[in-house]
């Protein structure tokens, strides 16, 4: 036995709207969910979550210019600090860095937060490397250096989850 027509007609308009209506809930729900957390800052609470986030030290004469946390699904931290080409080599040498420098030209793939623009430096080089802090999390460690003069290091550090 088959229903009557106007049974099949109510459920199928029923049906419609309830995959309309949440339809619709669920697009808010991920939009929200979407957004990014985004803080940038100086303050020294920041400097250190995002520095002990890579596992990276740096030099007493480094000078940070801005640090950045972006929290979408994941963590993201950027850092731009500036210092000394001394200090610059024992700040990955603390940091456990060991990954080889390549000279990088425009576009450069670095995100840059602060300093001067990248396009404008003489020289840019950049690597990378995975800090394996416990069993089951990497973290990527990028790092851009802008040669920008005899004396100055401007540093773009992103680290981020594997």
């Amino acid at each position: 036995m088959t229903a009557p027509w106007w049974v099949l007609r109510a459920l199928v308009v029923g049906l419609i709207a309830a995959v309309s209506l949440a339809g619709t809930g669920c697009n808010s729900i991920i939009d929200r969910a979407a957004a990014p957390d985004v803080e940038t800052s100086t303050s020294p609470e920041l400097v250190q979550e995002a520095l002990e986030f890579g596992g990276w030290v740096i030099p007493a004469g480094g000078k940070i210019l801005l640090v950045e946390r972006r929290i979408v699904r994941n963590r993201k931290y950027l850092i731009a600090l500036q210092t000394s080409p001394a200090d610059l080599d024992w700040m990955l040498e603390k940091s456990g860095f060991e990954s080889s420098f390549e000279k990088v030209y425009p576009p450069f793939l670095a995100e840059t937060i602060a300093g001067p623009d990248l396009a404008s430096s003489p020289n840019v080089r950049s690597a990378r490397d995975t800090l394996v802090s416990s069993p089951g999390k990497g973290t990527i460690r990028q790092v851009a250096v802008d040669d920008r003069s005899q004396d100055t290091r401007i540093v773009h550090l992103e680290f981020r989850r594997v």
